[in-house]
C-alpha cells in the first residue's frame, strides 16, 4: 500500500468519523438495507448490451445507485452521487464553470469523453461535445444513475469513450401517488418539487416539476484572480478578489412521461436563469455577468413487445433543442487591459500592443442554439438457439447557430467602449456549422454453455466532416459458482470533435483545426464479482487502455495555439469495491480507485488526476423509521502541469445526514450536512487564479417531504 494512502487510511480521526457515518432512503426507510448486498448486485441493467442482465453478468463493468441509495448520501445534485462511482471524480471545468467528469484519469476541459443519457437518449450537444453550459442536475426525480466504467461506442457511438452515464428518470409505479417536498439550507439554498404518478386512459402517466435557487457563498472564497495580477502590474484596484464564488442560479426542472404496451413517449424541459459564472469565464471574478439557459428533449419509443415470433423492433426518435444566452464580463469595470495588435487580452509582454482602459468592463455576449434530431431502429432476433442477435440503424443531423457581441478583440473599432455586434461577420468566435451522422450496428449475445457468455459487436458511424468509424468490442463472462463471477471485457471507443474544437477562430484560447481526427480507445478489462454471502458482496476489476489522437492542445505554433491531435495516453489501474451488511442494521459499503495514467507525447504522468480515490459510507437504521448515514471522500495524490508551482494536496470531505421516513404514514424528514468538517481541499485552474481553485465549504440542508 503507498505509503501516502496507508497513513491516511489509519489516521485515527478519519475511521472514528467512519463509524459515526448516516444517511436516509427515500420510498421506505429500510428498504436499502432490508435488500442484501447480494441482491443489490443481482439488480437487472440494461445499459451494458440492450438486454436487462444482474449487474455481475453484464457486458461491462458497470455501477448503479438507486434512489434509495442517493436519497440515503444526502445528495442534491448529480455531482455528489457520481463522486461515490469507482474511478469518477468530479471537478470544475476552469472556463465554463460547468461540472467535469474525470474517469481512470481521462479528462478533458470539455468534459465530452463521457457520453451522457436521460432514459437511454443523449443529451450532449455538438458546441462542446457535453451538456448544455451552466446545467446543474437535481436528483429528486432520479430512479436511479447507470454507469459504464469503460468504451461504450460499439452500442452507442460518439463519446463513449472513457465511459457512459445514463440517468434513469421515475416513472408511475415508481411514484405512485402524490409527492411534494421542501429543502432549504445555508447561501441561500433552497428548492421545491412536485411528483405525480398514477394512470390515465390506459396509460400510465408520470409528471415531475422542480424549482431550485442558490445563492453566492460568502465563505467560498477565491483569493485571487488574473485582474489581481493585472492590478499589481498597473496599480490599479479593479479586482472583485479576494471574494466569494459566485453561485447564484435559479432552475425549473421538469419531466412527463407516458407508457403503455407498445409505447413510450417522454419529454424533459430543463430552465437555468441568472446563473453566475463562478471563479469568471476568462480567469477573473464576475458579479454582474448572467446567463440564461433552456433545454429541451422529446422522445418516442414504440416497441412490438412479444408480438412477432422471434423477433422484436423497436423504433426511437429524438428531439433535442438548447438555446444558452451568456453576458459575461470578462474583467470588471476599471479595468486596464494589456491588448495585443488584434484587440486581445494578452499576458506575453513582447506581444502587447496597447494597456487599455474598460470603464465598464471587458464584455462578451454570445449565443449558442444546438438542435439535434435523432432517429434509431432496431430488430432484435432470438429464433437462433442460445443467441439474441441485436441490429441497429440510425441517423443524427446536428446544427449549430450562434451570436455574438463584445467590445474588444478582432473587428471592434472602439476597444473598451460599448458592445458591438459581430453576428454573421467574419469576426465572430464561431460560425454556424451542422453536420450528419449515418450509424449501423451489430451484436451478438450467446450464451454457449449454462455458465458461459459471450457478447460480440461491432459499430459503424460515419460523419459528413471527418469521416468514419468502426469499434469493435467483446465481453466474455464466466459464472464459476452461485458466489462468483469473472469478466474478460475489450472495447474500442472514439470521440468526436465538437465544432468548438474544429471551428473556433479570432479567439487567444485556442484556435479550431478542422483537420481533426476523432479520439480512439482501446480498453481491456479483467473483472471479478464475489459475495460469499448475502451480507457480503466484493468486486474487482484490473484495465489498461490506449488513447490515440487524443485531441490536444492547444498546441503552441508561433504565437498561435491551435487544437491538435497528439499521440495520446495510456494507463491500466483497478478498482476494488466493498458492501457489506456486517449486522442487520448497520451497512458498510465503499470503493478504492488507483490509476496511472502517462501523456505518450511527454512520457509524465497525466496531471490534475487523482492516483488515489476512497469512497465509504457507513448506514444505521438506528430506529424503525430513522436512519443515520456518514461517508467519506479521499482524493489522494495529484500532480500539477509541468512548470506549475501551485500544488494540489491531498483532501477529505465527510458528509452526514439524518432522516426520518413516513412518519405518521406520509411525512419524511432529512437533514443533512455536506463537507462537515469544512475542509479546505483546491481543485486545479488555469494560471490565472494563483491558488487553485478551493472545494465548496461546509453546507447544511433540511428536508420535509410529504406523500399522498
Amino acid at each position: 500500500m503507498p505509503g501516502a494512502l496507508k497513513k491516511r487510511l489509519f489516521q485515527p480521526g478519519l475511521w472514528l468519523t467512519l463509524i459515526g457515518q448516516a444517511a436516509h432512503a427515500e420510498q421506505s426507510l429500510n428498504e436499502l438495507l432490508d435488500m442484501s448486498p447480494a441482491e443489490l448486485a443481482n439488480i437487472s441493467v440494461a445499459i451494458a448490451s440492450g438486454t436487462a442482465k444482474p449487474i455481475a453478468q453484464s457486458a461491462a463493468v458497470t455501477s448503479v445507485i438507486t434512489a434509495e441509495q442517493i436519497a440515503a448520501m444526502g445528495a442534491t445534485e448529480l455531482h455528489e452521487v457520481l463522486e461515490t462511482v469507482p474511478g469518477m471524480h468530479v471537478t470544475i471545468q476552469p472556463v465554463t464553470n460547468d461540472y467535469s467528469y474525470t474517469m481512470r484519469g481521462i479528462r478533458n476541459e470539455t468534459n465530452s469523453e463521457v457520453l451522457l443519457m436521460i432514459n437511454g437518449t443523449r443529451f450532449s450537444v455538438p458546441y462542446q461535445g457535453t451538456h448544455m453550459a451552466g446545467m446543474i442536475m437535481p436528483v429528486e426525480n432520479i430512479q436511479r444513475v447507470e454507469v459504464i466504467r469503460g468504451p461504450g461506442s460499439a452500442l452507442y457511438g460518439a463519446d463513449a469513450f472513457a465511459g457512459v452515464i445514463n440517468i434513469v428518470t421515475k416513472k408511475a409505479a415508481d411514484i405512485d401517488g402524490l409527492n411534494v417536498g421542501a429543502r432549504g439550507g445555508n447561501a441561500d439554498t433552497k428548492s421545491a418539487w412536485g411528483q405525480y404518478g398514477g394512470k390515465w386512459q390506459g396509460w400510465d402517466v408520470a409528471g415531475s416539476l422542480q424549482y431550485s435557487h442558490n445563492g453566492a457563498d460568502p465563505d467560498w472564497i477565491i483569493k485571487a484572480d488574473a485582474q489581481s495580477q493585472i492590478d499589481q502590474l498597473l496599480a490599479t484596484r479593479a479586482s472583485l478578489a479576494p471574494g466569494p464564488m459566485q453561485t447564484q442560479n435559479e432552475r425549473w426542472n421538469g419531466h412527463l412521461n407516458l407508457q403503455r404496451k407498445h409505447w413510450d413517449l417522454g419529454f424533459w424541459a430543463f430552465n437555468e436563469s441568472d446563473y453566475s459564472f463562478r471563479s469568471g469565464a476568462f480567469g477573473a471574478l464576475d458579479n454582474r455577468g448572467k446567463g440564461n439557459g433552456s433545454n429541451y428533449l422529446a422522445d418516442i419509443r414504440y416497441s412490438t413487445e412479444d408480438d412477432l415470433q422471434d423477433w422484436e423492433l423497436q423504433a426511437h426518435a429524438s428531439f433535442l433543442h438548447t438555446d444558452v444566452a451568456a453576458d459575461i464580463y470578462g474583467f470588471p469595470p476599471g479595468s486596464i487591459l494589456p491588448l495585443d495588435a488584434s484587440g486581445n487580452v494578452t499576458g506575453q509582454p513582447g506581444l502587447i500592443n496597447a494597456f487599455v482602459p474598460f470603464p465598464n468592463g471587458l464584455r462578451f455576449v454570445a449565443g449558442f442554439k444546438n438542435t439535434v434530431p435523432s432517429f434509431e431502429l432496431t430488430s432484435i432476433y432470438k429464433g437462433f438457439s442460445n443467441h439474441i442477435i441485436r441490429m441497429i440503424t440510425g441517423f443524427r443531423y446536428e446544427e449549430l447557430n450562434t451570436r455574438e457581441a463584445r467590445n474588444y478583440g478582432v473587428g471592434i473599432a472602439n476597444l473598451g467602449g460599448p458592445l458591438q455586434n459581430l453576428t454573421d461577420t467574419p469576426f465572430t468566435f464561431l460560425d454556424d456549422h451542422h453536420r450528419d451522422i449515418w450509424s449501423a450496428a451489430f451484436q451478438d449475445e450467446w450464451q454457449f454453455a449454462p455458465d458461459w457468455h459471450l457478447t460480440t459487436g461491432l459499430r459503424f458511424d460515419h460523419y459528413s466532416d471527418f469521416g468514419s468509424t468502426l469499434n469493435p468490442r467483446a465481453a466474455l463472462v464466466w459464472d464459476v459458482n452461485e458466489h462468483f463471477t469473472g469478466k474478460l471485457l475489450y472495447g474500442q471507443a472514439y470521440r468526436a470533435p465538437s465544432f468548438l474544437e474544429q471551428y473556433q477562430q479570432n479567439s487567444t484560447l485556442f484556435l479550431g483545426n478542422p483537420s481533426l481526427s476523432p479520439e480512439t480507445i482501446a480498453t481491456t478489462e479483467l473483472a471479478f464479482d464475489y459475495h460469499p454471502s448475502k451480507t457480503l458482496r466484493t468486486a474487482l476489476n484490473l484495465y489498461h487502455y490506449e488513447i490515440h489522437d487524443l485531441i490536444s492542445g492547444p498546441i503552441a505554433s508561433s504565437t498561435t495555439l491551435t487544437e491538435q491531435n497528439t499521440p495520446g495516453q495510456d494507463g491500466y489501474g483497478s478498482e476494488f469495491e466493498w458492501d457489506w451488511k456486517f449486522l442487520p442494521d448497520w451497512n458498510l459499503r465503499g470503493n478504492y480507485a488507483w490509476q496511472f495514467a502517462r501523456n505518450e507525447a511527454t512520457h509524465t504522468r497525466v496531471s490534475n488526476v487523482p492516483e488515489h480515490h476512497v469512497y465509504s459510507a457507513l448506514a444505521w437504521n438506528f430506529l424503525p423509521k430513522w436512519q443515520i448515514q456518514t461517508q467519506i471522500n479521499w482524493i489522494g495524490h495529484r500532480l500539477s502541469n509541468p512548470g506549475d508551482s501551485r500544488q494540489l494536496k491531498d483532501y477529505e470531505t465527510v458528509d452526514l445526514t439524518l432522516n426520518a421516513k413516513k412518519l405518521m404514514g406520509y411525512l419524511d424528514l432529512t437533514a443533512s450536512a455536506r463537507n462537515l468538517l469544512d475542509a479546505r481541499g483546491t481543485e486545479p485552474a488555469t494560471a490565472s487564479y494563483p491558488y487553485n481553485l478551493p472545494i465548496s465549504g461546509q453546507m447544511f440542508y433540511f428536508e420535509v417531504g410529504l406523500h399522498y
